[in-house]
């Protein structure tokens, strides 16, 4: 199978390959970060009988980060969850193409809906600028995870219309024949 850079216009595929590398390395650091503070929340509380100082708030920052990257990989890949339910009861090729076509279009919809709503968080957040959301000990800007909300649901928005180009693309298969 082709991979969807592969199928999308040249002019568009050097920056979605560079797009998809900083989400993996994004995704990869952010994992690491997580394991390397719970393996250190671990020793101090245990070993030294403390406590790490407010670690819930910066690492909670990271895991929005982390969640809508992975969001946005899954969506690339088309790894999400999904119920194709109807490719398990037809052999029909064609119809198979026009189920996938049109979840693909009511995912772009989905995407294009909601990352305008992720706009208009960010701009909510912006307009409230001085009194802005902060973590209570540290003070982090809740406009951080907001803004990884933002970049996530657009990467996925345009991960699913590239998917849905490259559908349109490849063209139905033949409609199947009685004597098929």
């Amino acid at each position: 199978m082709t991979e969807l850079v592969d199928q999308l216009p040249r002019a568009l595929q050097g920056t979605v390959r560079v797009m998809l590398a900083f989400k993996s390395v994004l995704v990869v650091i952010s994992c690491l970060i997580m394991a390397g503070t719970f393996f250190f929340v671990v020793i101090v509380r245990y070993g030294f009988e403390g406590d790490l100082f407010a670690y819930n708030e910066w690492l909670l920052m990271v895991c929005f980060w982390l969640f809508f990257m992975g969001g946005a990989l899954g969506t690339y890949d088309g790894s999400h969850i999904n119920a194709d339910l109807l490719d398990y009861i037809t052999e029909n090729d064609r119809l198979r193409w026009l189920r996938k076509l049109v979840v693909t279009l009511i995912e772009v919809i989905v995407s294009v809906a909601l990352v305008y709503w992720a706009i208009l968080m960010i701009y909510d957040e912006i307009d409230s600028y001085p009194n802005w959301a902060v973590t209570p000990a540290l003070k982090i800007p809740f406009l951080i995870p907001r803004v990884g909300i933002l970049v996530g649901l657009l990467m996925m928005s345009l991960y699913s219309m590239f998917h849905l180009y490259a559908l349109i693309k490849i063209r139905p298969p033949a409609a199947q024949t009685v004597a098929d």
